[in-house]
C-alpha cells in the first residue's frame, strides 16, 4: 500500500514537517440542529498519523465534510490539542499566541515573552491604556474584567515574561511553560470565551420559549 504523507504543524515538537498517515477509522456521531433541537446522525472519520520529525502520534478528526486521505492534515487536530484559540478571541491576541505555540517546547524564554505580549494585546483590546502592563492589568481588575482569583496569575505571567526577556542567570524553566500556558488560557476563557458561550446559549433558549 502506498504511504501517504502530508505537511502539517506538530505541537509535540513545534515543527512544520512531514506526517505519515498510519490509520483511517470511520465511525458515527450525534449532533443537533440548533434551530429546532432535532438530533441528527453524523459521519465522523479519524486520521492517525506520526510526525516524521519527533515520531509522536497525532490524531485528526473530520465531521461530515471528510477530506481525501492524502489531505488528512486539513481535518481538525484533536490530539494533541492544537492550542489554537477559538473565534471569540480577537486576532490581535490569537495571532501572538499562535506564534508562541510554535516555540513552546523549543524556547521557554521566548515562549514566556510571547505570552507576555499576548497579555498586553488582551489589555489593549479591553481598553486598558494605563501605561505599564502591571497598571493595565490592575485597571482591568478594577473594572471587573479580570477577577481577583486570576489577577495573581496575570502578575506571574508578567513577571516570568520579564525573566524571559532579559539576559541574566535566571531563565524560564521547561516545567514552567505548561503552567504559563494554563494561566493564560484561563484568563482568555474568563474574558472572551465564557461570555461568548453564555450569549450563544441564551440566544438558543429564546428559540424554544413559548410565544
Amino acid at each position: 500500500m502506498e504511504e501517504i504523507r502530508n505537511i502539517g504543524f506538530c505541537p509535540h515538537c513545534g515543527n512544520k514537517s512531514p506526517q505519515k498517515l498510519i490509520h483511517t477509522q470511520g465511525t458515527s456521531g450525534t449532533g443537533w440542529i440548533i434551530e429546532d433541537g432535532e438530533e441528527v446522525d453524523l459521519t465522523v472519520v479519524y486520521f492517525v498519523a506520526s510526525c516524521e520529525t519527533c515520531n509522536h502520534i497525532l490524531v485528526y478528526r473530520a465531521v461530515e465534510e471528510i477530506p481525501d486521505d492524502k489531505y488528512f492534515t486539513s481535518a481538525e487536530l484533536v490530539f494533541p490539542e492544537s492550542g489554537k484559540l477559538p473565534s471569540p478571541v480577537p486576532k490581535t491576541v490569537s495571532n501572538i499566541y499562535s506564534e508562541a505555540l510554535r516555540i513552546k517546547n523549543l524556547a521557554p524564554n521566548a515562549f514566556a515573552v510571547q505570552i507576555r505580549r499576548a497579555l498586553e494585546a488582551l489589555c489593549e483590546d479591553r481598553g486598558a491604556k494605563n501605561g505599564t502592563l502591571q497598571n493595565m492589568l490592575n485597571e482591568l481588575s478594577t473594572k471587573g474584567e479580570i477577577p481577583s482569583t486570576l489577577i495573581e496569575a496575570t502578575d506571574l505571567l508578567r513577571l516570568i515574561g520579564n525573566i524571559g526577556a532579559h539576559a541574566s542567570e535566571d531563565s524560564v524553566k521547561p516545567w514552567q511553560v505548561r503552567t504559563l500556558d494554563e494561566f493564560f488560557r484561563a484568563i482568555v476563557e474568563y474574558v472572551y470565551i465564557a461570555p461568548s458561550k453564555i450569549k450563544e446559549f441564551r440566544e438558543g433558549l429564546k428559540k424554544f420559549k413559548s410565544p
